[in-house]
């Protein structure tokens, strides 16, 4: 009777999942552009090509920016010798007016003179942070563990900073979405964060429910995407379902 009992409960559980037909799609993909301007010297990847968090992928021509950098640094190297110097003259006066030698108006100059130093050299440490900053722009690097999916970039081609363009396209390699669509009645019933499973050929996959979105047209319908571990030779496109409880 027991048996009986579990075995009817396990198909009438099953009987209420739901399966929708599903299409894989890139998890967070990302155009990139270089903030910096210049000119493509370097493009170290091809299209399909799968590479580390941080890994560098592009490198526009530095030479312009590296000249920047240089100059910062000596001129913050010239500031810091005369905030130096200020400070040794502000000594000086101190222990000159401590023995009443100098009168108070010497050593308020001194003070002031080194406050002056201090502000200049400040001013210079953060020319020097910017130069260094736009330096490193003039790079791509791998946000995460990535996939490239497009590589328009060539050496030789033209970044402008009022209308940069698309250099390369990834995403994430570690992760895929599993993308169907539902009647706004099916999607009620769905919960963010929610499990679910995704079968690719004759496998399913334990994901969980990434996103739920309103799509409007004649029909209005939601969008749903299921997030599962990638395999390697998963590509956006594939077939797939999305099982729900």
């Amino acid at each position: 009777m027991k048996k009986r009992f579990a075995l009817v409960w396990l198909i009438s559980s099953t009987a209420w999942a739901a399966d929708y037909p599903a299409v894989l799609q890139w998890s967070q993909p990302v155009a990139m552009s270089a903030a910096a301007a210049g000119v493509v010297e370097r493009v170290l990847v091809q299209a399909g090509q799968q590479v580390r968090q941080g890994e560098l992928l592009l490198a526009l021509d530095q030479t312009r920016y590296q000249a920047l950098v240089m100059a910062a640094r000596a001129e913050l190297e010239r500031l810091q010798e005369e905030e130096a110097e200020a400070k040794r003259n502000f000594e000086r006066e101190k222990e000159l007016y401590a023995r009443t030698v100098t009168a108070t108006t010497a050593l308020d100059a001194a003070k002031l003179q080194l406050v002056q130093a201090k502000t200049a050299t400040q001013a210079g440490q953060a020319r020097l942070e910017q130069a260094r900053r736009q330096l490193a722009e003039t790079e791509l690097r791998a946000p995460f563990p990535a996939l490239v999916i497009d590589r328009p970039a060539e050496p030789g081609m033209v970044v402008a900073q009022c209308q940069p363009p698309v250099l390369l396209s990834v995403a994430r390699s570690d992760e895929i979405l599993a993308r169907a669509s539902l009647s706004p009645a099916q999607a009620a019933t769905v919960t963010l964060g929610a499990a679910a499973t995704v079968q690719v050929g004759d496998k399913g996959y334990a994901g969980k429910v990434r996103a739920l979105r309103f799509v409007a047209g004649d029909k209005p319908s939601y969008q749903i995407d299921v997030a599962i571990p990638r395999a390697a030779r998963w590509m956006a496109g594939q077939a797939a379902t999305i099982k729900l409880p």
